[in-house]
């Protein structure tokens, strides 16, 4: 069966890395001609921005942005044709016989990975898509990522956009967002680049259906920094590099788990429509001996709670079972365990938690309750490229039973989806996915919620602070083909931080929820060192 044909435009016969990984995303049966520029020129003005052409070595030159050969990009390159291209001031053309062939050539779209600030050719109808890292709606222009942290702002956006005769104006087809990691500009835009290859197929499948991403698209155009705002970003980024070591030395989080009634609605609260109850109303659980805190936590079948608690000896998650009684550890496996997702299937509980650290997603029968209650002989979950699962969540709609998580692999802001009939069905991945690329929302936060016949999905936000919020979406449209979303509203607590799971009971009478504040103490240093090496 033939695949589409691309047009790809580049600066000679090299792409950066992201780019090819971008390129390796395509079917395999997918065809691509590339027309190489030979005379593509930046202008530079040392005298004004000597210290940015110094810093962008030491940091916008990155493995992900070094220049590669392009080769046959595993079978899919159709031809090769070099041109010169034409000037009009800044702005390079395409000469009319390079024009006229891609126009003729077939091709169902133009990616634009070379050249600078392109004219769009006369004649030629196909979409022309080009990346830009930034949110057009703040940040138009360059450099991508520094005045981002100029201004002090937590995320980075980046889109795929068809692109116009205005700078980063054109219709966005594909849009992301990353952190904005304060103490370094290179990891910032390392972090952006390594969620770039992700956007590729779903801007052109949007391009060929007709379908874009409402964005503003009228923020400031930037230009690069004088000597002087970079002197600035370096003394910023210094201290809050020298002050990111003290805190890992020094702090740690210290994570607790409350339940509170509620008398209103539950989604009401999730989204601030309604006050929080006061933290003096919260019943927190009490840490036991031997663990160092309390969070994840789940409605255990029998009432009790379901939470991941950290092991002060080993430093990784345990489950324990909440009651009552007392607690009790249920995991036999010394792996990290968190997040106790609980799922219904046939009438009987299970448990799917997350040990992405060590395993794809495991199905732990729920046997028994009270203080007898423990976990059952597991079966792996069946899923298309089965691997480590951070956050499983589940839901039914529309005869499905959908899996909402994230790929160990992909980082925590890449969230996927997945559908089976069953929980012991055969888990596939939605066509949309990955649905959410953004530290604000990109990670579950706990059950998806079911008010007035419609879902409400709960995701994490840790733009700044992990486990510091909670953001809420809408879910407008879930079938076989499609998912949207919007976001409706969230919850962050004030004077204390949190929350970062959020659970309803099934009578909806009592909520679940974990917070924290931080501790210092000169053990953190040494119990996150011991995390890290798995002693």
């Amino acid at each position: 069966m033939s695949g589409r044909h691309f047009i790809l435009i580049t600066d000679g016969d090299t792409v950066h890395e992201w780019q090819r990984r971008a390129l390796l995303t395509l079917p395999a049966n997918d065809r691509i001609t590339v027309f190489a520029c030979t005379n593509t020129r930046l202008k530079r003005q040392y005298a004004k921005h000597f210290l940015y052409y110094v810093l962008n070595f030491a940091t916008v030159r990155n493995p992900l942005t070094r220049q590669v050969p392009l080769g046959d990009i595993d079978g899919r390159l159709a031809e090769i044709r070099s041109f010169d291209s034409e000037w009009e001031g800044n702005w390079q053309r395409l000469p009319a016989d390079i024009a006229q062939a891609i126009s003729a050539s077939g091709a169902n779209i133009v990616l634009k990975f070379g050249m600078g600030l392109m004219r769009v050719p006369e004649g030629v109808s196909m979409p022309i898509l080009s990346y830009h890292h930034g949110d057009p709606d703040h940040y138009r222009g360059r450099p991508a990522g520094f005045w981002e942290m100029a201004n002090g702002t937590s995320l980075m956006g980046q889109m795929i956009q068809s692109i116009t005769n205005k700078l980063d104006a054109g219709e966005v087809l594909a849009f992301a967002e990353t952190r904005v990691i304060r103490h370094s500009w290179r990891a910032t835009l390392m972090e952006s680049f390594r969620h770039s290859p992700l956007l590729l197929n779903i801007a052109i499948d949007n391009a060929l259906s007709g379908r874009s991403v409402p964005k503003a698209r009228t923020g400031k155009n930037y230009r690069l920094p004088s000597n002087w705002t970079v002197v600035q970003h370096v003394l910023r980024t210094g201290w809050t590099a020298v002050k990111r070591l003290a805190y890992g030395l020094l702090a740690e989080k210290n994570w607790r788990v409350a339940v509170v009634p509620v008398e209103s609605d539950a989604l009401a609260l999730a989204t601030s429509a309604r006050p929080f109850p006061p933290i003096g109303n919260w019943d927190n659980a009490k840490t036991p001996s031997g663990y160092t805190f309390l969070a994840d936590p789940f409605f255990a079948p029998d009432g009790g709670l379901l939470v991941e608690a950290l092991e002060a000896n080993s430093g990784r998650g345990a489950l324990l079972h909440i009651g009552p009684h007392g607690y009790s550890k249920l995991n036999s496996a010394t792996g990290h365990h968190s997040y106790p997702c609980v799922v219904e299937e046939a009438g009987k509980p299970y448990c799917v938690p997350e040990i992405a650290d060590w395993s794809p997603p495991m199905i732990y029968p729920i046997e028994g309750e009270g203080s007898g209650l423990r976990l059952g002989t597991p079966v792996a979950l069946a899923m298309d490229n089965a691997a480590g699962v951070t956050d499983p969540t589940f839901v039914r709609h529309g005869g499905k039973l959908w899996l909402f998580g994230n790929r160990k692999v992909d980082g925590s802001n890449i969230l996927r989806l997945w559908s089976a009939d069953s929980l012991f069905g055969h888990f596939t991945e939605h066509p949309q996915s990955p649905i959410r690329i953004s530290p604000n929302g990109g990670r579950m936060a706990g059950n998806v919620l079911v008010s007035d016949g419609k879902l409400y999905r709960l995701g994490q936000t840790f733009e700044i602070d992990y486990g510091d919020g909670i953001a809420v979406f809408e879910v407008e449209t879930l079938d076989a083909n499609r998912y949207s979303e919007r976001q409706v509203g969230g919850l962050r607590f004030t004077g204390v931080k949190g929350p970062h799971s959020f659970n309803v009971s099934d009578d909806g009478k009592k909520i679940v929820f974990d917070w924290y504040s931080e501790r210092y103490t000169p053990m953190a240093g040494i119990r996150r060192l011991r995390s890290r090496l798995g002693i």
